[in-house]
This record gives C-alpha cells, structure tokens and sequence, in this order.
C-alpha cells in the first residue's frame, strides 16, 4: 500500500535515456517507490491524486537568490549593476532601512514565490546574516534549499571574518532542519590571496561548499587583471581555490582556457540568464561549459535584477538568449530542462535524492494544469512535444501543485504551509518605507540611443 498514488498523468523523469510517458508514481514515507506505465488504482494508495492530462514533473532547482532583495522589486529597473552600486548603493541604503523582521518576511515572500511557480529547492545567498532565523524563514515555508551565510559578518568589511564557532552552530541548524549550509566567498573586487586561503581553509575545516560571484561583470574582471594581472578564474586557478567544492555564480566572462581550468577542477556553475539580460552583464559561455562538462545550473537571482522568481520564465529566456547570440541550435529545451532540474542538483550534491523522479529519491514534483489552450496540443510518441513545452509555453502560474518529500506544500494553487496573506502584507509595509526615503527622479539616467 502506498501513502500517495499519483495517476494517469504525463510524467517527465529526468532520468537518464527518459522520454515523457503516460504513467503514474507510487509513493512511500516521502519517496519514490514505484513509476509505472499507465494507471493505479485508487485502492493501492492510502491517498489518490488523478493527474489525467497533466504533466508531473520533477520540481525545478534554484540555484542562486537574494531573497532579501524582494521588498525592494521593481526599484531601480534600467540601470546596470555598476550604475546601481553608485547611484543606488542598494546593500547601505537598505542596511539602514530594513529591519531583520523586514528582512525575514521579504525571504519569505520569495520562497512563496517560487514554491508557487513550480520550485522545490532555492539557495538563498545572504547580505545580512539573520542568524539562526535564516534557517527559521526557509524551513517554514516548506521549501528545500540550501542557505549560504556570508564569510563576513558586514560584507562591506571584507576583511572581517566569521568565526568557525559561528559556522559551527549555522551548519548544525541548517543540517538539522534538512537544509545545506554554505559559505559565501568574496567577489572580485575583495581578492586577496590571504584573505582567500582563510575562507577556503574554513570551508574545508567545516566541511563546507564554497560559493562565490564569478567574472559577472566587465569592471569587476577589470579590477582583478588592474590589481593581479589575471583574470578572476586565473587568479583562482594559479592559487588552487578552484574545486570540486566551489560553485561560481554568473561565469560570464570566460574564455576556452579558462573553461578547460574549471572542468579540470570541477568546478560548479550556476547561471541567471534573465538577470544578465536585465541588467545587461553578458552572455555567459553556457554551451561551451555544457560541451566539456562543466556542471551548470540556473537561478534566478534577487528581485533586484531580475524582479521574478520564475524559473520557466529562466529556462525560456536561457535558450533564447543563446539562439540569438550563439545560434539556434547552441542549446535546446532539454539541456535548459536539465539545468533546472538533476544539473542543478548536481550542483549541490544531491542529485542522490533530488533532481529527478526515480525509485529511491525523494518525492519532490510538480504538477502543471495542461488543459489550457497556450499548453495545447500535447504529444509523447512520435515528434514529442512536452519537454518542449514545458520550456517554451509553461510559466509558474500553470503549477497546480507541489509536493516535497510526498506532502502537499500548494495545492490546487493554495500555499498550506504558513500565512501567505500576511508575509504579503509584512513586505508591502516594508516595501512602502523603503519607498518614502528615495526621491521618484532617484534613478533618472540618460537614455541610450543606438543608430544603426
């Protein structure tokens, strides 16, 4: 007897060799105990899901995020990364602002988010440390994830560290509430080899992965070659930071050579395609990283430069970026599927239990209303077409479902987990203050005409 039959319904695995198929999954104390073609009957599951014309699949992977950045959505649109940081001083300015109630709730609200459009797992790459509450503000909602504490207790002072008695207590919490702990390194303009060697020796005395910006940005690249005479991924390879521990965020600007330095090493990539393309960093090499193994994952990235949590708006907007830069044919909906799903688990090590549906690994899927007209028609044998429409066609508001470990977190579109209504209104309060303190022609920039 099953806890949960899930029937009848068009399930994408993302196992290896897989085709969609029409079939349905027997689940057992949170996992996957059985995936069968066609039907089974209500009879063999304590609990019965019929998913007759829906897609299961497994839910997406979000690999980068600032959820402290979602009471701040929609300020400061159209200026790039550097124009912000001078203009807008956004981490100051919102430092002496926003409270870590504001804080907690603003986490909140993007877990929701993106619970509510299909992801199962986010990593939450902190600002401001929230202490313990970081833990407490994830595992509420339901979400899996992965929590990166910053290596500095004010990342405005680099040098200032965190101590091992620290890591110690967040990585017991973290592991403890079934969420992975993570340090967050230094970006290219902090580059110190000292500095460096403390924060990787921390990681390895803790057991810890390593994540870190990497080569986003022209003038952070710049400030790395004008201070070292190497690029960020040079300078990390020539002092041996790169690794199977590390995980770099963006990887934007990097050439072949490098490219051949991260796969020997191991090293991991997660990218944010909407979030380059909004704030215009670039195009990341992602099918050259494909190409010689380079495991990439998508994320997001914080309301600040991408406004959504969406990661099927990620996966469309990853493709289409490439066609148009690289070529129709550079990436395709599979691969941007894979990236969202076991590559990004394989990100974090836990392709193991998550990333895929198969026997033995943790019941974590989605399922998406396909009856609309926009996800219509639908085909699994000859020429295919659910992969392709879960990429192209498919946004969050389409999740019907979501369930995590076998447990329902959205239900016929419904968060069962915390107070949703209220988060809203904790941020809207937030976000209000935030609003009173900056001028309306704050972000008035000239605008740039091309002429062709």
């Amino acid at each position: 007897m099953f806890d949960l039959v899930v029937s009848g319904g068009i399930i994408v695995t993302m196992a290896p060799d897989s085709k969609p198929f029409i079939g349905s999954l027997g689940i057992k104390d949170g996992k996957i105990e059985h995936i069968k073609d066609g039907s089974i009957h209500p009879s063999e599951g304590k609990e019965f899901v019929d998913v007759t014309g829906k897609i299961i699949s497994p839910g997406l992977i979000n690999g980068h995020c600032h959820g402290d950045m979602t009471v701040v959505r929609g300020i400061a649109d159209n200026l790039t990364l550097l124009e912000q940081n001078n203009k807008f001083a956004p981490f100051h300015f919102l430092y002496n602002i926003l409270t870590d109630r504001d804080r907690f709730f603003s986490r909140q609200l993007t877990y929701i988010e993106a619970l509510k459009s299909g992801t199962t797992f986010m990593t939450e790459n902190m600002y401001w440390s929230l202490g313990l509450e970081s833990v407490k503000a994830m595992s509420q909602t339901g979400i899996r994830g992965a929590l990166v504490e910053d290596v500095r207790p004010d990342f405005t002072s680099p040098n200032l560290l965190v101590s091992e008695k620290h890591l110690k207590e967040f990585k017991e919490e973290c592991e403890k509430n079934g969420l992975i702990p993570i340090i967050g390194s230094i970006s290219e303009e902090d580059f110190d080899e000292e500095l460096l060697k403390q924060i990787f020796l921390m990681a390895e005395n803790s057991d810890l992965l390593v994540t870190q910006h990497l080569a986003e940005t022209t003038w952070r690249a710049d400030i790395c070659k004008e201070r070292f005479g190497k690029t960020p991924v040079q300078f990390l390879a020539e002092n041996k930071f790169l690794s199977k521990n590390l995980i770099g965020s963006h990887a934007i600007y990097i050439n072949d050579e490098e490219i051949k330095s991260m796969a020997r090493a191991n090293t991991k990539v997660i990218n944010t395609p909407v979030c380059e393309m909004k704030i215009s960093d670039g195009v990341a090499p992602i099918p050259e990283f494909l190409k010689v193994g380079i495991v990439t994952g998508l994320g997001t990235d914080g309301a600040l430069w991408n406004n959504s949590n969406d990661m099927f708006r990620e996966m469309k907007g990853l493709v289409l970026l490439h066609s148009l830069s690289k070529g129709v044919r550079s990436l395709n909906a599979k691969q941007a599927l894979e990236m969202a799903t076991i590559n990004g688990a394989r990100v974090f090590g836990v392709d193991n239990k998550l990333g895929s549906l198969e026997i033995g690994k943790e019941a974590d899927f989605i399922i998406i209303d396909a009856t609309s007209p926009h996800l219509r028609p639908l085909r699994v044998n000859k020429h295919e077409n659910v992969i392709s429409t879960l990429v192209y066609n498919v946004t969050g508001s389409d999740v019907e479902s979501v369930f995590i470990g076998g447990v329902p977190v959205v239900l016929q579109k419904q968060l069962v987990t915390v107070d949703e209504v209220q988060i809203i209104e904790e941020v809207q309060a937030a976000s209000e203050k935030i609003a009173k303190e900056i001028p309306e022609d704050a972000f008035i920039m000239e605008q740039v005409h091309s002429i062709n």
